[in-house]
């Protein structure tokens, strides 16, 4: 199963070197790969969320063709670009891939168009999201160990 976010702008950020500053100026602890010009970005982007390497598919779309596919979101005006963030099970990648979104919309002046969520969010949002989905991995890994020792201690005699 994988995951989608896009945001939605008038205008696009030149490269990936002004993505990371609008990155770094909001704070996040996010570092993009630049080995890819970002007008030819398709496909898998390799970050670095809080020291740990992962990576999102990020992918520029027709923002008209979305909007008339997404129908049944209202979104407040007719959009010029649209720029595409999948991810699948990494919650990690998940969580860069919010984050990357909310920088980019601040710096376009733009939109997210959650998916999971069918409808738009602030750039707020998606970072609450982001931070919520990295520090969600601590507490999978904890249940998943609790339930391990719990297993274990039944099996035994």
């Amino acid at each position: 199963m994988s995951m989608e976010t896009y945001v939605l702008s008038d205008r696009r950020l030149a490269s990936v070197e002004a993505w990371q500053e609008a990155i770094d100026l909001a704070g996040l602890p996010l570092r993009m790969s630049q080995a890819t010009p970002f007008s030819e970005l398709q496909g898998a982007l390799p970050v670095v969320l809080e020291r740990r390497p992962t990576a999102f598919e990020c992918d520029h779309c027709d923002a008209k063709e979305l909007m008339a596919e997404l129908s049944e979101v209202a979104f407040d005006r007719p959009w010029t670009f649209a720029l595409a963030f999948r991810w699948g099970a990494d919650v990690y990648a998940g969580a860069s891939a919010y984050a990357a979104a909310a920088a980019y919309a601040l710096a376009t002046d733009g939109v997210i168009l959650d998916c999971e969520e069918a409808k738009l969010i602030s750039p707020e949002r998606a970072i609450e999201i982001s931070r919520e989905l990295a520090q969600s991995e601590a507490l999978i890994h904890e249940a998943v160990r609790r339930v391990i020792e719990l297993y274990q201690n039944k099996s035994q005699p």
